[in-house]
């Protein structure tokens, strides 16, 4: 029995191991691009690969032959079947997300459930013995089972990791006639050290809405808390509104992102030294000048190249 398990685990490891492999070549044929999707591939990857582990030997099962090179023919089409029904399940979680994958996921699954497969084909016993078809509907429904339990478990693992390591709490204090993008810009020597207010810190927002500070970016799960203030200091806390369309006053968390750097071999990256790291939120304010649609794209536009001047003044 231990010897079964440890067969089982093997294998979901060889799974992992292929798509990795699979994941380098790639990425060497692309010249690196979408090296950051490398980490959410194997995160999916687990789930298929302990599935696998789990309802392999029923799926062998009904490859009832002694012909090797057929069985390894089945196995390829299975690994097939499988990875294909494993994008779909991937979709539910994921939506349009999925499409934002710079590797051919389809394809690297079925390489791992193949090189699974054949390890479980090679290494378990072997018996004539017709199964129960009750034990096939069970082993072979345990697949979806164990899968979903699976994402659901590394999730939990995921949020409990992010919840004890959360970045600090922040608090925003806007201008009160600012409406427009806000740029935080983390990582400069030569940036800001918030003050620290009741256990949070106090990002006071200039008039231009780029915002330089030491601290490190920290991702995690965010605690923020967002203020317009008058010129008398009084505050009036806003919200966060993910409605784009929304013109009241409201808050929406932009994404995190990167202007590259001067390389040593004079190519750029986000990954240079020199590279610029900031999040973006968006203001909405009915206290405002409201902006046109043309001005609020040329602010918009903008934006980098107020942020590119106004770190590189920062540095001198």
């Amino acid at each position: 029995m231990k010897g079964l398990i440890v067969i089982k685990i093997l294998s979901g490891l060889i799974n992992i191991l292929i798509c990795f492999i699979g994941v380098l070549i790639a990425l060497y044929l692309q010249d690196w691009f979408g090296s950051g999707d490398t980490y959410s591939l194997l995160f999916w990857t687990i789930p298929l690969a302990t599935g696998l582990a789990v309802s392999g030997q029923t799926i062998l099962t009904l490859f009832r032959t002694r012909n090797r090179a057929f069985r390894i023919l089945l196995s390829l089409i299975t690994a097939g079947l499988i990875s294909f029904g494993f994008v779909f399940l991937v979709y539910m979680f994921l939506g349009p997300w999925i499409n934002a994958f710079s590797l051919p996921v389809f394809y690297l699954w079925i390489a791992g459930s193949f090189g699974q497969l054949l390890f479980l084909d090679w290494l378990l016993p072997k018996s004539d013995a017709k199964l129960k078809l009750t034990k096939i509907v069970l082993g072979i429904a345990s697949f979806p089972l164990t899968i979903v339990i699976t994402v659901i478990v590394i999730y939990a693992i995921s949020f409990a990791s992010s919840y004890l390591t959360r970045p600090e709490p922040e608090t925003f204090l806007i201008p009160d006639d600012f409406e427009g993008k806000i740029r935080i810009v983390y990582g400069e020597k030569c940036g800001i050290d918030p003050p620290n207010e009741n256990g949070r810190r106090v990002l006071e927002i200039p008039d231009n809405g780029v915002l330089i500070l030491q601290p490190e970016f920290e991702a995690g799960i965010i605690d923020h808390e967002y203020y317009f203030v008058d010129s008398n200091g009084n505050r009036e806390r806003i919200y966060p509104n993910y409605d784009t369309k929304e013109k009241s006053k409201s808050v929406r968390l932009g994404g995190s992102g990167s202007m590259s750097g001067a390389m040593p071999d004079g190519s750029s990256s986000s990954e240079s030294p020199l590279a610029i790291h900031f999040t973006d939120l968006h203001v909405n304010n009915d206290n405002s000048k409201k902006l046109t649609d043309s001005e609020y794209a040329l602010r918009e536009r903008q934006i980098d190249s107020l942020t590119a001047a106004m770190v590189d003044e920062c540095r001198k």
